[in-house]
């Protein structure tokens, strides 16, 4: 299809290459349409593509580049990054629609990450999260295959995880799935993630199937559905968000890993922002969308029939000058925030949803706890439980611009449980 008579970009984030000569930027789809990064020259980019702004045609690019920079811009260059970047998927317009509506009609979900954060070859990729349980710090070797469906039911009901890239919480993930290989025969997991990406839902379900280089992790999409109907609303308004978010991706790798041909399902289930809640100091329980949900959730899974656990894909905390924060991560500090994701986690512990989301509000989530609201619907869904820590860390990068916290928990039913 041909090029778009006025470009407009969609929605990239622009960072610099640092020292740099000459001076690069790479524009990144956080959608992840695009194919790759596009990189180019800063001047470039500053004097030619920050004019695709949906106006401008070639022409006028052309002649802004003269009277704002003084640059004498080949119409012919122009014309030709214009046809580049449509390919690119970096214009909204019939290229990008297209790509969306290719997403939508597929049943399976491509493994976005696979090559980036974690290896694509699956003999590579196996041995990647093996060496993460014998590593230092890691739960310990995982004997595979998983244990066949019959062992005697120890009642997991539920595990926490990170979703941190495996390059900096590998060892972290292993303690939650160990546990979860060991103690659980359920056939369908819910998989709570986060929502990274903006976007109005609280609550977004997909019906796809997700792609991992160690095969295709099933959704159930009759579980899905049943949910759906019992939800009331439109939770799949938002499912593009599925395509790129990671926290729900790197649990079905996982899951993949440790129990090999078992057969199991996923109901893949991103959350969204709670965050009028913490300003406004109201327990999430308390609004209906927030309740209805839960309560659906919970509906569902007593009239499934089959045995079922939780895995919820989530971080704690997110400090540091690169996430608005103006001191440094240092000894102090990082000691600060354990501290405080220690009071988080005996809530969690604790089954106590309410003093979860309590203890990040009375702060106004000061310290960013991405896996807030994700944890709090986990914590209600499950019902009563002891939690249990397995593994509590924290990623600090050499700069202390940033430290991200997480930890790998898992919780058993009580005598009091009843779903």
């Amino acid at each position: 299809m041909p090029a778009p008579e006025r470009p407009r970009l969609r929605r990239l984030t622009a960072r610099r290459i640092p020292n740099n000569d000459p001076p690069l930027i790479i524009l990144d789809d956080p959608q992840r349409f695009c194919p790759a990064p596009i990189v180019l020259p800063l001047e470039l980019f500053e004097c030619v593509v920050r004019h695709f702004n949906g106006l401008n045609r070639a022409e006028d690019v052309q002649r802004i580049a003269r009277e704002t920079a003084g640059r004498a811009v080949d119409l012919g260059l122009v014309r030709r990054l214009i046809a580049d970047l449509d390919r690119s998927v970096a214009f909204e317009g019939p290229t990008f629609e297209a790509a969306v509506r290719a997403y939508h009609e597929a049943e399976v979900r491509p493994a976005a990450l696979a090559g980036r954060s974690y290896e694509s070859d699956p003999r590579r990729l196996g041995g990647q999260l093996d060496a993460y349980f014998k590593s230092r710090g890691g739960a310990g070797p995982l004997a595979l295959p998983a244990p066949e469906n019959g062992k005697a039911d120890v009642g997991l009901r539920a595990v926490i995880s990170p979703h941190i890239d495996f390059g900096r919480g590998g060892a972290a993930y292993t303690w939650a799935y160990k546990r979860l290989v060991e103690q659980s025969d359920a056939e369908v997991f819910i998989v709570l993630g986060v929502a990274h990406q903006y976007c109005p839902s609280r609550f977004i379900l997909t019906r796809k199937d997700f792609a991992t280089p160690l095969g295709v992790v099933r959704t159930d999409r009759g579980f899905v559905d049943r949910l759906a109907e019992a939800t009331g609303g439109d939770p799949f308004a938002d499912e593009l968000t599925h395509r790129s978010e990671h926290s729900i991706e790197f649990q079905a790798v996982l899951l993949k890993h440790v129990l090999g041909d078992r057969p199991f399902t996923i109901v893949p289930i991103l959350v969204g922002s709670f965050h009028d809640f913490v300003e406004s100091r109201v327990d999430p329980i308390t609004d209906p969308e927030v309740a209805r949900f839960i309560a659906a959730l919970r509906d569902v899974e007593r009239g499934d029939g089959r045995k079922v656990a939780y895995v919820g894909g989530v971080d704690l905390c997110h400090v540091g000058p690169e996430f608005g924060d103006a001191e440094p991560v240092d000894a102090g500090f990082r000691e600060r925030i354990r501290r405080f994701d220690r009071e988080m986690l005996a809530r969690a512990e604790a089954s106590d949803p309410a003093g979860w989301f309590r203890t990040a509000a009375e702060v106004d989530d000061r310290w960013r706890v991405c896996g807030l609201a994700a944890t709090y619907t986990l914590l209600h869904a499950i019902g009563p439980s002891r939690g249990e820590l397995l593994r509590y860390d924290q990623a600090v990068d050499d700069g202390g611009r940033c430290c991200v916290t997480f930890a790998s928990m898992a919780f058993h039913r009580t005598e009091a449980a009843s779903i």
